[in-house]
């Protein structure tokens, strides 16, 4: 199911909210838990066992490893972080891994069944590697309750496609809450404005996107609108989820953390992974760059830490060895901002350093937003003229002035901050008036929603 969809909207959520509303407050979290796993289950309701393994197994390893002493707690946590990791190797590499002998000739893979990602399977496996590690380092005491913990876990607003919620965020209103009217109308604020980012904005832009990528033989202005149009999609649609899930949170007292602020205004490749995916972003350094040594080691170390984490981190967002070298692409930026600022060098002004990050970033999208090595190539080829300069008619058929508006505005909407501006300690009758303000907006959307097919989240994938 689709936050922005008809069965979630008119159907799944004010079922939700009527039955949280009514549930006792002993309750609420088996209420949140249940239609988690209701919304799990209406995509695939044979991967929901799947799910509720991990959910127990964290949790009865949780409560070995905060009970066990070393060298047995230590033990723990690897029995903790084998069955979620090994269900994310499984489910997510075993079909690259295989087809990745596919060198050897086709009799090498011609046994091979394809196995089927479960959505939302790596910000799962991600929340239940902190926790264990959390409980680990006694930085959080583990959850006695089953109910509470598999609520963290598989609350629906952020179990397909994130936030990476770590337990600590919500460990305390996961035992006890009380309703805000101001709390739940920002909630009300943020999913309506998170539903017009994605709606309006990014899957407007995805068929300009698709033929982009669908051109036999793209020219150096097809591929640039590609690029840019794909930068703007994937940002407003996972920013624009990130905030329907952190809406959602608070309708219910439950505090998610920001998950992007401002990217594209950033000044360097390492501000921009200050901004970008917040939550990925500190899980892999909290919990593999860091474990790793991080900024601590001699200057070679701390270079091939940032590889590998980034390469890591790449390898995480899909099953491709594109995706791998496109974090090795930020790895390598990344290593060589740190280099420069070792060397005493002078430091590069903002606006030039702006400037760079953008190129070098959307650059990078093309490797990501790539099916393949040949359409990487392919699209790479064209940017340097290789089919051409101007606008094809492949394109220019795409390009309505409705397409060509959303650009506008969502490039408008990148360099004015301000009118993105999120203010959680706003009094009440501010949320509340913004909410309204939002409202025609979102009806809009809801309006515009109605003439299309339903276009999935980009990070379900992942």
């Amino acid at each position: 199911m689709v936050f922005a969809s008809d069965s979630f909207l008119f159907l799944f959520l004010p079922a939700f909210l009527i039955a949280y509303a009514l549930s006792p407050a002993g309750v609420r979290n088996l209420c949140i838990l249940s239609f988690s796993w209701l919304f799990y289950a209406w995509w695939r309701v044979d991967f929901l066992p799947l799910i509720v393994s991990i959910a127990i197994w964290s949790w009865l390893t949780g409560l070995w490893i905060a009970r066990a002493q070393e060298p047995e707690r230590h033990r723990a946590l690897l029995v903790g972080i084998a069955w979620p990791l090994a269900s994310l190797v499984w489910f997510k590499y075993a079909n690259m891994l295989v087809h990745s002998a596919d060198v050897l000739g086709p009799s090498a893979t011609a046994w091979w069944a394809d196995v089927l990602l479960p959505i939302g399977l790596s910000f799962f496996v991600f929340g239940a590697i902190s926790y264990s590690m959390d409980v680990y380092r006694r930085t959080v005491p583990a959850e006695p309750s089953f109910i509470n913990y598999a609520t963290y876990q598989s609350m629906f607003g952020h179990l397909v496609a994130g936030p990476v919620v770590r337990y600590k965020w919500v460990a305390e209103r996961l035992k006890e809450r009380t309703f805000h009217r101001a709390e739940f109308m920002f909630g009300v604020e943020r999913f309506m404005m998170g539903f017009a980012m994605k709606v309006l904005i990014a899957d407007t832009l995805a068929p300009v996107v698709d033929a982009g990528y669908h051109l036999p033989d793209p020219s150096t202005v097809d591929v640039i609108v590609s690029i840019v149009g794909y930068s703007l999609q994937l940002y407003f649609d996972f920013a624009g989820y990130s905030a329907m899930a952190i809406g959602l949170g608070l309708m219910v007292g439950l505090k998610f953390p920001e998950n992007f602020d401002n990217p594209y205004l950033c000044t360097s490749i390492g501000d921009f992974w200050r901004r970008w995916h917040i939550s990925l972003s500190t899980w892999l350094r909290d919990y593999l760059f860091i474990p790793l040594g991080g900024s601590r080691a001699k200057l070679p170390r701390v270079c091939a830490n940032l590889l590998i984490t980034m390469g890591l981190g790449g390898l995480w967002h899909g099953a491709s060895w594109t995706y791998m070298v496109w974090g090795l692409w930020h790895g390598a930026a990344l290593v060589f901002e740190k280099l420069w600022d070792v060397s005493g060098w002078p430091k590069v002004p903002p606006l030039v350093g702006h400037i760079l990050a953008i190129v070098f970033i959307n650059l990078g999208w093309i490797l990501f937003r790539s099916q393949s090595w040949a359409e990487a190539g392919l699209m790479t080829s064209g940017l340097f003229g290789n089919h051409g300069v101007g606008l094809s008619p492949g394109m220019g058929a795409v390009l309505r002035p409705v397409e060509i508006m959303t650009f506008v505005v969502g490039i408008g909407l990148i360099y004015l901050p301000k009118l993105m501006r999120i203010d959680p300690s706003a009094p009440e009758p501010g949320h509340t008036l913004r909410a309204a303000l939002a409202l025609p907006l979102f009806l809009f959307a809801v309006w515009v929603l109605q003439g299309r097919t339903v276009v999935p989240f980009l990070y379900f994938q992942f």
